[in-house]
């Protein structure tokens, strides 16, 4: 029996509170809730059964079983693991993609901006063209 241990005395809300608050975190870690029982009973000076029989029969209700706490905890599933990985792949495979379409339109651009300086310039010359040919035509006519 531990030193500071009483028996039989009433719990308090401190007291459940702390034992809750310990066992949900070490459950959460992986931790057992013997080891739980231990350190919230080394915590609030009562022995790890009366910690266990607390948490058995009054508390672990409020907070569901262990299967339903990790229901709540929305844990993902191997499934859910695998489609986000495939997810993943193809959004980062679409990452690159998208890269390489963007390089490619800005060749294209530039291309486009060429050929159409190429038009002006083209249709410069026509207009100058169609200009000393009326200017020959006129020149031409009796």
């Amino acid at each position: 029996m531990d030193k500071g241990v009483e028996k039989k005395r009433k719990w308090t809300e401190e007291e459940e509170s702390i034992l809750s608050d310990i066992v949900l975190t070490f459950s959460n870690d992986g931790k057992t809730q013997r080891e739980a029982f231990e350190k919230a009973a080394h915590t609030i000076g009562r022995t790890p059964g009366a910690c266990s029989f607390r948490w058995n029969n009054k508390l672990k209700k409020a907070f569901g079983t262990a299967g339903e706490e990790m229901t709540s905890l929305n844990l993902p599933t191997l499934a859910d693991c695998i489609s986000f990985l495939e997810t993943f792949t193809k959004d980062e495979e679409l990452a690159v993609e998208n890269v390489m379409l963007k390089e490619k339109q800005d060749e294209l651009k530039k291309k486009l901006d060429k050929a159409e300086a190429a038009f002006v310039a083209l249709k410069k010359k026509y207009k100058e063209l169609l200009l000393q040919i009326d200017t020959l035509d006129t020149s031409l006519q009796p």
